[in-house]
């Protein structure tokens, strides 16, 4: 009898994970809120506009769910999935923004990285992400392609951002950077878990893979909370401007020349 009391006082696995997950989505929240808090002292709406907006509405959002989970758990699919799709299309806007910075000094250069990014996004959405749900016969399997298909076209358009950072040596600055490298990591994950769980068991994505979605997001805000709690200027220095190798003066001419034509076709 002792023995067999001792076992059932015992939480399960899904217990465990059940805890862990609520303890993480508490710390996101929490989180959340430090960097709305840091934001709101130090002026950083005006400096990442969309980025915090998307911030305020994850924040506001995780707490409208849990009132839905609690109070009307009809309710709470729907609600959940709503909310979901609004998050995806803000984060292809926080893409946009990390664009913007990328190329400030270059105002034509800027607007056409713009135009660019939201041309991606509006294109895999259409010719990639939308069809995995349309074209769907089941509404799991079908969920799980949308989500993996989302992810893997803001880890492109990510992977294309950085490319552009490395290939015209932009000085973001290590605040905007990090922003991008946490933004990473929450993708890096959810595209991990996504594929598990499209590739394997039900079983398995339901009882252990969901966790990994809620720790990249921890991650992700770890790293964004520490980036602007610490908030590092980014440098006046125009692109490329700083060096003295013929290759960065060449890459700066270039870049100025590219931003004046841009500049005059946009006035045409």
């Amino acid at each position: 009898m002792g023995e067999r009391g001792h076992e059932r006082s015992c939480p399960s696995l899904a217990e465990w994970m059940q805890t862990l997950g609520i303890t993480i989505g508490f710390c996101v929240f929490l989180l959340e809120g430090l960097l709305i808090l840091r934001g709101a002292r130090s002026r950083l709406y005006s400096i990442f506009p969309l980025f915090y907006s998307y911030i305020v509405y994850c924040f506001c959002g995780s707490l409208a769910m849990y009132l839905f989970y609690l109070l009307a758990p009809r309710v709470f699919p729907s609600a959940y999935w709503i909310y979901y799709l609004v998050c995806i299309l803000a984060e292809f806007m926080v893409l946009v923004e990390f664009s913007d910075h990328i190329f400030r000094p270059f105002p034509a250069i800027r607007n056409l990285g713009r135009a660019l990014t939201l041309a991606i996004s509006i294109t895999l959405g259409v010719a990639y992400i939308l069809p995995a749900i349309l074209g769907a016969a089941h509404r799991r399997p079908a969920l799980l392609d949308f989500a993996l298909r989302a992810s893997v076209t803001k880890a492109t358009i990510l992977v294309v951002l950085f490319l552009c950072v490395r290939h015209y040596g932009s000085h973001l600055g290590r605040s905007v950077a990090d922003l991008m490298f946490g933004f990473a990591i929450f993708l890096g994950v959810d595209i991990t878990a996504n594929a598990i769980g499209k590739a394997f068991s039900p079983a398995l994505s339901t009882n252990v893979v969901w966790i990994l979605p809620p720790l990249g997001s921890l991650l992700c805000v770890s790293v964004w909370t520490i980036s602007l709690w610490d908030l590092v200027p980014r440098p006046r220095v125009q692109p490329a401007l700083a060096g003295t190798a013929r290759g960065s003066r060449a890459l700066a001419l270039e870049l100025h020349r590219l931003n004046s034509e841009l500049s005059k076709f946009v006035h045409k």
